[in-house]
């Protein structure tokens, strides 16, 4: 087959009529259905063929390297607190440098050797593994970046006995030497975490409908390699006349409507070609406020309803992944 997959994950709306000309439109032409999904990993797990919720943090450890078979996997991103309107929200933090980093691991490792907890160190988060399926679910960063942290916090049974962990962590890293240094020079030290993408790779790889990534975030660039999925770049597509066949391609970002209409202008002198060879366009948004996404089929036929009325957007039936 020679379709093509758009996710504009960070459109948290569904278009309307009067917000742009060739988003609305299009979407009004196709066929729209609703699916439900929780979270962006969720979404992304489903493209790529995992039966639920994409297991991010093990993809991510996997790429640097870190063994996790037979193990469930959290990731553990370093974030600070940021005023942002009066509100303190929560902000990723960079990695530190090697002896620094090296220094705070190394002090975790010895103070937590007796927990079922194990950590692992990679280049600019931490990963926490463990051989049982902790009842364990966190919100992923795209629901955490910019905002409050106190209604996001982690569910499941486990989750106390996680944050006692946790928290614990966080502590012994808070009175170390190196953050002691740091918060001196009135720097974020390197002591909280937001933890995300939970969840073990399963034993056998899926096989993806989707035989093309083209994305910019690290976790689903991780999950096409393990995959063995080829890799675009968005840049060079956002030019090309003719694009991969079976191709997801992740717009990601805070889309305002105007912006994801011109966007998505930007690319239809290459629909001609996908319109010959017998392909098909989907269109899937980010997550919205009710709590699933919005899916746009669009076929080729599809481009002659013009003399139908438009479904109005927003307006989609029921659908299944």
């Amino acid at each position: 087959m020679t379709d093509l997959c758009l996710w504009l994950s960070g459109l948290r709306g569904v278009p309307e009529d009067d917000l742009g000309a060739v988003l609305p439109r299009y979407w009004g032409r196709g066929r729209a259905e609703r699916l439900t999904a929780a979270s962006s990993l969720e979404v992304a797990g489903r493209l790529l063929g995992f039966a639920g919720l994409l297991p991010a943090a093990a993809l991510l450890a996997e790429s640097e390297g870190i063994a996790t078979e037979g193990h469930w996997v959290i990731a553990l991103e370093p974030v600070a607190f940021r005023g942002q309107a009066g509100r303190a929200v929560l902000q990723p933090l960079p990695g530190l440098e090697e002896a620094a980093a090296a220094a705070l691991f190394t002090s975790a490792v010895e103070h937590m050797a007796d927990t079922p907890w194990i950590l692992r160190r990679g280049a600019r988060r931490w990963y926490v593994l463990a051989a049982d399926t902790p009842d364990l679910h966190c919100p992923d960063p795209e629901q955490v970046w910019g905002r409050e942290p106190l209604a996001l916090q982690a569910t499941g049974a486990d989750a106390r006995r996680w944050n006692a962990f946790l928290n614990e962590l966080q502590m012994l890293l808070a009175a170390h030497p190196v953050n002691q240094d740091v918060d001196a020079s009135d720097q974020e030290p390197w002591c909280l975490f937001w933890a995300w993408g939970e969840g073990r790779l399963p034993s056998v790889r899926p096989v993806p409908k989707w035989r093309t990534v083209a994305a910019e975030a690290d976790y689903l660039q991780a999950a096409a390699r393990w995959l063995g999925l080829p890799l675009s770049y968005p840049k060079a597509l956002q030019a090309a006349i003719k694009l991969p066949d079976d191709l997801l391609w992740v717009w990601s970002g805070a889309w305002l409507y105007p912006d994801a209409a011109k966007s998505f202008a930007a690319l239809v002198p290459a629909l001609p070609s996908l319109w010959r060879r017998g392909g098909r366009l989907e269109c899937l948004t980010g997550v919205l406020a009710s709590g699933d996404i919005e899916r746009l089929t669009l076929r080729r036929a599809d481009r002659w309803r013009f003399w139908r009325r438009p479904a109005r957007p927003g307006h989609a039936l029921p659908g299944v992944w």
